[in-house]
């Protein structure tokens, strides 16, 4: 394929070849396809298009255009949307960067005009705060109590860790709101961050894997249209990153566990399994520990807690075995140590709850 072809990626409900596809696909551009919008982000994420063409049904228009907004992988992708839409739905949808509606009954040939005049949008100073701010995650975050809280040596130690098991300058535990990103835990940030443990949101990495819920990727910022942009690669020295999304609960997403070089690096599965291993044991100990400050739990809710406690444990002992000759003998051990104190704590907030609830 000729490096100027431009990739469109086309999402209609009909997977059956169309009369746009055929518009559409030229010699400068190629088409391919997607059905629902879960195919639709998978194939925007792995194939990069260089524009979207949505026709079909407005709702599921505002569903798709929000996910590509919240996603590093594709929140500067420009869209067409083919589509009745209300003066209403129209405002809602320039806000997430759509200024090309067009109707339903719009012609082949005028929507293929469209496309010919988008261009990526500009970098977003910072992942849409619709869903940073989101009120059920700003309540996870709260219950977390991770803000501002002081340095913890079993966060520390799992951040020292990872580093020296990644063989990386940096590894942070990143706890994001609406307008900065705290550093539970850090190592290799230069003064004065490695003293004030934060960064106002405009230079988060991590706020991506927040809005994205999911893993974030990076082998060289400086190429990337979005991140090349952001202050960290500018004005920190952030080449490589990649960060895995951190929860306080089942669901909800609060900051992210990630690895920084300051050249480029090509991560690898095992280097991204250890990290979610990391990210496990680091939520494990933020449930016990946000368990035995809160009133007695539930059954519901000490099950969800003691699954996340128990994965932790899990990851605690794979970590284990994976640095038997990678790290030093002080943090093997200090790792045995923390896989259990998890355990110790595990039993002791269940001997909590019995203790309020009794057996049942």
């Amino acid at each position: 394929m000729a490096t100027d072809t431009q990739l469109v990626l086309l999402v209609e409900p009909n997977d059956d070849a169309s009369a746009l596809e055929r518009t559409l696909d030229t010699d400068k551009r190629r088409v391919i396809r997607a059905g629902a919008v879960a195919e639709a982000m998978e194939r925007a994420k792995s194939e990069q298009p260089f524009a979207i063409v949505y026709r079909g049904a407005l709702a599921d228009a505002v569903k798709l255009v929000k996910k590509l907004r919240c996603n590093a992988r594709t929140a500067l992708v420009p869209a067409v949307i083919v589509a009745d839409a209300p003066a209403g739905a129209r405002e809602e949808l320039a806000c997430w960067g759509v200024t090309s509606v067009l109707g339903a009954a719009t012609a082949d040939q005028h929507i293929a005009d469209a496309v010919r005049q988008l261009a990526p949008l500009p970098p977003a100073a910072q992942a849409p705060d619709s869903e940073l701010g989101r009120a059920d995650r700003l309540r996870a975050l709260e219950r977390a109590n991770l803000l501002d809280s002081p340095p913890e040596e079993p966060f520390d130690c799992l951040a020292r860790l990872t580093a020296q098991l990644l063989d990386v300058p940096v590894v942070l535990m990143s706890i994001v709101d609406r307008q900065r990103q705290f550093f539970k835990a850090q190592v290799g940030l230069s003064e004065p961050l490695n003293k004030t443990r934060q960064t106002p949101i405009a230079h988060s990495f991590c706020q991506w894997v927040v809005t994205g819920d999911e893993d974030l990727v990076v082998e060289d910022a400086r190429r990337d249209l979005l991140l090349s942009a952001n202050p960290a690669t500018l004005e920190m020295g952030i080449v490589a990153y990649a960060g895995v999304p951190l929860r306080a609960d089942a669901h909800e997403t609060i900051g992210s566990f990630c690895a920084v070089d300051r050249k480029p690096h090509r991560w690898d599965p095992r280097e991204l399994r250890t990290l979610r291993d990391a990210a496990n044991v680091a939520q494990g100990l933020t449930v016990l520990r946000q368990a035995e400050r809160l009133p007695p739990l539930t059954f519901e809710e000490f099950r969800v807690m003691a699954g996340v406690a128990g994965r932790g444990v899990e990851a605690a002992m794979r970590l284990h075995e994976a640095s038997r000759t990678r790290v030093d003998i002080s943090e093997h051990h200090a790792l045995i140590a923390l896989a259990s104190d998890l355990g110790r704590q595990l039993a002791r907030v269940s001997e909590r709850r019995t203790g309020a609830h009794g057996t049942n």
